[in-house]
């Protein structure tokens, strides 16, 4: 998701769906400050909704800039005829992980067996 994809998602009905465990922070003042700006922008949208859809947007754009790292050659484009490596760098890394955790929160919630994370990635 892009930031700029942002207020067209804000304008729109919110179905996903949240942790069980609640996280607690303090921020910035001026990051504070523009948070309650949106906030009241799109009364809509509550505090939670806003800094989940922020979060996504930068989470998505930090896991977009992990170069890849050429690992072990996993076979041929089935179109292109190109050679696939798979990915062994900080992407892959992020990816693992987030899928872990992904499955605990999934499980804490009741599903005992959600889909993949990132589908066929």
């Amino acid at each position: 998701m892009k930031a700029s994809n942002l207020p067209d998602l804000w304008a729109t009905p919110d179905n996903s769906r949240v942790t069980s465990k609640q996280y607690s922070f303090r921020l910035p003042v001026h990051v504070a400050a523009k948070i309650e700006a949106l906030c009241e922008m799109y009364p809509a949208k509550n505090r939670t909704q806003i800094v989940a859809d922020l979060l996504t947007s930068a989470l998505d754009e930090v896991e977009r800039s992990f170069p890849f790292v050429e690992g072990q050659e996993l076979g041929e484009h089935p179109e292109t005829g190109e050679i696939i490596y798979e990915d062994v760098g900080l992407g892959a890394r992020f990816r693992q992980l987030a899928e872990r955790h992904y499955q605990e929160f999934e499980t804490e919630l009741g599903n005992p067996s959600p889909p993949p994370l990132f589908g066929g990635r």
